[in-house]
């Protein structure tokens, strides 16, 4: 299939040999017989501070202007004869020798009786706010950067009624806000209902600000649509399932209507994509080459409209970078590609590694930029061979099982208490630990990791060469691991999304991996901030137990999945929790504390659950025997602490008693 590039038409614009250029169409007569029953004298000056002088003299010069605000004052103006506004730098005759000119005092009256002008708004690029149905309005969310563009609208999908169109989003870095264009005043009102009662993923309250404006730049109306229709109808070759869309900027049939179909505006391509969609999803070949594309992320929509794309033309435009190729990666089955022309081609000197870096993002093409590619390098694999599936903890028998399930369970019930130090009989003397804090790859807006930053230990961030800091982050001795996990923020673990794989077992040794979820008790926000972790254990044995040699902990952010399934049995009474509902448990740790509390869960408070869990990870008795020994001990912790010492010291303890 080959390329062909339609329409290529350029455009002028005709200036006065003074350097004025006029602007003449339809107009409003009040201007001329304002203007002329007023007769103004001087023009709308504005040169730095001469411009409030002359206000002071009668002059109609701009004043108190701010160009960062949305409120300014208009000024008055002189027309010419044809009710024109002039833009020449002239001021005699009447003319406006400043680079501004400004609207007359009927104009600026209209405006507060429902003209184009809104407090805060922004001009549109398709002309003045429409107050009807079909009005546009700009929302912008504070702090909205901090989610993904996807999480964002997923969100507000999910509670809201009827349609969500937005377009041209944007995030600014430096504010972490983001901008967004809805039309219609049902989804205004639909996001105003759901603004300050959702949260985001951080915990904070999600907030719309929505204000009407102009149409964005780019946005098309009703008649220019239907237009561009025909055009691309026009364009559209059914026989190869081509669209050819080259140089729509300066297409010459829409340019007769002045039409204007910039397709590097998010709008515009919303626009088009919105048409492939209806009548050409079948769409196998499209030729976007000489559209002034930097950008590739407005066209994400595009690819989801037409998946059975397999030719792209993208020359001529002014991609810089082979990055913005990910953008459209959803396109998976393209063998014939065109990129000739974007500045991005000249980071490769050796073509061979341009051809690979394209085909590690559309690993099919056989056509690059007009040439033929030799076969790429494949595996032949059965085409039904299905992968086993995914455990989600492995232990090598049961007996080991059981002691990592027990040393698990017994560790974290001290670590989410208020006595860290309690951990130092759990590490050997020469113990050591290091913190890592990564960001979720799967996450675009995330929350920082503040309280961790000091301790961390990541690589790509120090540098691994820095031998001296990569000491100083380890922690070495139970001191000093007592004294980092200490300073740590305060903790609550959701047991049932453990998972434990055993990478090791040794007579000697024990290597493990535990991974799950994990809440932090003192967030800021109203809901607390739910983080993922992975840890990984090396163990000996000590006594009739085990010790940790070496620890090392890394912290990410959890997923929106993640967060809404993290805690969901938190909110259950004990009372359900009944040996059916146990097999279900996924993780093994929590299926050996739901079992340890099944039976006593509906004849005790929580409370006294609570102090059987720490009562059996101090003194080794399972459940049942520390239950017993609390109970009659009248629930006295201290009490019951001292009579077990007694009894273990004289030997009256039954060796069944002992977790095993």
């Amino acid at each position: 299939m080959s390329f062909s590039n339609r329409g290529n038409d350029g455009f002028s614009v005709t200036t006065e040999r003074d350097g004025s250029r006029s602007f003449r169409g339809d107009h409003d007569q009040r201007w001329d017989n304002n203007n002329s029953q007023r007769g103004y004298r001087g023009g709308s000056n504005y040169r730095g501070n001469r411009g409030n002088r002359g206000n002071r003299r009668g002059g109609s010069g701009f004043r108190h202007f701010n160009a960062t605000s949305s409120k300014f004052r208009y000024n008055r103006h002189e027309a010419d004869g044809d009710g024109d506004v002039s833009m020449s730098g002239d001021s005699r005759g009447g003319r406006s020798r400043g680079r501004y000119n400004s609207y007359n005092s009927r104009s600026r009256s209209n405006n507060r009786r429902g003209g184009s002008s809104y407090r805060g708004g922004q001009a549109g690029g398709s002309g003045t706010v429409k107050r009807n149905n079909e009005q546009w309005h700009k929302v912008m969310v504070p702090f909205g950067a901090n989610m993904s563009k996807e999480e964002l609208y997923t969100l507000v999908i999910q509670n809201i009624e009827g349609k969500f169109e937005p377009i041209q989003y944007s995030a600014d870095e430096k504010s972490k806000r983001v901008y967004f264009f809805i039309e219609g005043s049902a989804p205004a009102e639909a996001l105003r209902s759901i603004s300050r009662r959702l949260n985001k993923p951080d915990g904070h309250k999600l907030i719309f600000h929505i204000q009407p404006s102009g149409a964005p730049a780019g946005t098309l109306d009703s008649t220019s649509l239907e237009k561009l229709k025909l055009r691309m109808s026009d364009r559209y070759d059914p026989s190869t399932q081509l669209l050819n869309l080259s140089s729509m900027y300066a297409d010459e049939v829409l340019s007769k209507d002045n039409i204007f179909v910039p397709l590097n505006r998010a709008a515009t391509m919303t626009a088009v994509t919105k048409i492939i969609a209806e009548y050409i999803p079948e769409l196998t070949g499209l030729d976007i080459s000489n559209n002034k594309l930097l950008s590739l992320g407005h066209m994400g929509d595009l690819v989801k409209a037409a998946p059975a794309l397999t030719s792209l033309n993208l020359g001529k435009n002014q991609i810089r970078s082979i990055d913005e190729l990910e953008k459209l990666k959803g396109w998976s089955n393209i063998t014939e590609l065109m990129i000739d022309g974007n500045d991005l081609c000249n980071n490769y000197s050796n073509q061979n590694v341009y051809v690979s870096a394209v085909r590690k993002i559309f690993p099919k093409v056989m056509t690059l930029d007009g040439n033929v590619l030799p076969p790429p390098i494949t595996f032949d694999l059965e085409t039904d061979l299905k992968l086993p599936p995914s455990l989600g903890s492995y232990f090598v028998n049961d007996e080991i099982k059981k002691t990592l399930v027990t040393f698990i369970k017994e560790y974290y019930t001290i670590y989410d208490s208020d006595k860290r130090r309690d951990l130092i009989p759990a590490y050997h003397e020469n113990a050591q630990l290091s913190i890592c804090t990564s960001k979720n790859p799967l996450m675009e807006r995330q929350v920082g990791f503040n309280f961790y930053l000091d301790d961390s230990r990541n690589l790509k961030r120090i540098g691994h060469l820095d031998s001296e800091k990569l000491v100083k982050k380890t922690k070495i001795g139970v001191l000093g691991i007592a004294s980092l996990l200490e300073s740590l923020p305060k903790t609550t673990h959701d047991i049932l999304s453990f998972k434990v794989d055993l990478t090791l077992a040794l007579p000697s040794m024990l290597c493990f991996v535990l991974q799950g979820l994990f809440k932090e008790n003192e967030s800021r926000g109203d809901k607390a901030i739910v983080r993922a972790f992975s840890r990984s254990f090396i163990t000996v044995p000590c006594g009739e137990g085990m010790v940790i040699t070496n620890d090392m902990l890394m912290i990410s952010n959890a997923t929106m999945e993640q967060t809404r399934n993290a805690f969901k049995d938190a909110q259950k009474p004990s009372s359900n929790v009944s040996s059916s509902s146990q097999s279900q448990v996924s993780s093994p740790v929590a299926a050996n504390v739901a079992g340890t509390s099944a039976t006593a869960a509906t004849t005790y408070s929580p409370e006294q659950l609570k102090m059987v869990e720490s009562f059996s990870a101090q003194s080794g008795m399972n459940s049942h025997f520390s239950l017993q020994c609390l109970q009659e001990n009248g629930w006295d912790y201290q009490r019951a602490g001292t009579i077990f010492s007694q009894l273990q010291t004289e030997g009256k303890i039954p060796p069944e008693a002992f977790v095993k």
